[in-house]
């Protein structure tokens, strides 16, 4: 198994999904990209009515097991448009001071505005105060790419969503982007898609991709078939307290709503460790995943958590070629 991972094929992937514009709540692109790609290469799928997009393997009736990932990313929405600039509120939990300087795109219903996200009068030429601003929602706005505002002003109206530039690059094997949470998984996904596709696995029971679009709002996935596991692949924790490395998988075997299965946990470390993945077993302390907002709602499934290290996570994030190859060759093992 682990020879049929083929990390140009994930990138591939992650280039394409982080260009398209998906904050919770306007992912029908995404969605659709996804479709796209299950009705060229006949891979059998549903659409759930909230725009998650899951891919079936194996047999079409039992309890199967499945992995899921999400499409949705942090975004902004519209909030006002007065003096000569466009105000925003956050969607999803995305610090201001880590998106100042960023260019982006406002989706009006018409059109698109492009701009850049700064402070209030932001020449250090006249704003004595700017070296010790600390950057919120309230205090930063769009400037906007047009001399006619008046135009944009009619154009762009509340409640229109706001996407950030990712700035993807690969370095030294370094995979530098926004959005890696959780679109890195999605490519590791789409990878394990083609492999069992192209190797044609006779699957003894239902396997199934679950690709979710409201993650990072809390909703959790819904509408999924009968399962009795579920692997959730989502970022790992780069950062202080924390075990997590770039250039590893993560396994969590507890966030903060509560730890994960032990047993599918257990089996999912030894697996790594018999297989000679690169992983680290941590603790996440201020995470929550589509797994936490399923067991929350009742469901009687086993959970667990991998995903590769992210560094800067909800910034500009930076993970490694090699957790996204170990974390492709981790969920291959935990489908058996």
């Amino acid at each position: 198994m682990k020879n049929e991972i083929k990390i140009n094929e994930i990138l591939r992937y992650l280039e394409s999904v982080v260009a398209i514009p998906s904050p919770t709540g306007f992912t029908g692109a995404a969605s659709e990209w996804l479709v796209a790609n299950a009705e060229e290469k006949k891979i059998r799928f549903t659409k759930t009515n909230k725009g998650a997009v899951i891919y079936h393997f194996g047999p079409k009736e039992g309890i199967g097991k499945m992995m899921a990932a999400h499409l949705d990313t942090l975004g902004g929405m519209v909030k006002e448009v007065k003096d000569s600039r466009v105000r925003i509120v956050p969607v999803g939990g995305f610090p201001a001071l880590n998106i100042v300087g960023e260019e982006l795109t406002i989706h009006a219903k018409d059109g698109v505005v492009t701009g850049t996200f700064l402070p209030e009068n932001p020449a250090v030429h006249v704003n004595a105060d700017l070296k010790k601003l600390i950057p919120d929602w309230d205090n930063s706005s769009i400037r906007v790419d047009s001399v006619d505002f008046e135009k944009v002003s009619k154009l762009v109206k509340t409640g229109d969503f706001v996407s950030f530039n990712p700035g993807f690059k690969v370095i030294n094997n370094f995979v530098k982007s926004r959005f890696l949470d959780d679109k890195a998984s999605v490519a590791v996904m789409m990878h394990l898609a083609d492999i069992l596709m192209e190797s044609k696995t006779e699957l003894s029971k239902p396997f199934h991709l679950f690709f979710n679009v409201t993650e990072e709002t809390g909703q959790g996935v819904a509408g999924f078939p009968l399962i009795d596991e579920l692997l959730i692949i989502d970022m790992g924790v780069v950062g202080d307290g924390c075990q997590g490395r770039e250039n590893a998988v993560s396994i969590c075997a507890k966030d903060s709503s509560g730890p994960y299965n032990y047993e599918l946990t257990q089996s999912l470390i030894a697996l790594a460790k018999k297989n000679e993945i690169p992983y680290k077993i941590d603790i996440f302390p201020f995470y929550g995943s589509d797994g936490s907002a399923l067991l929350r709602a009742g469901n009687d499934v086993k959970v667990a958590l991998i995903g590769q290290g992210v560094d800067a996570s909800h910034g500009y994030e930076r993970t490694h070629a090699d957790a996204l190859i170990g974390t492709a060759q981790l969920a291959l093992l935990f489908l058996g």
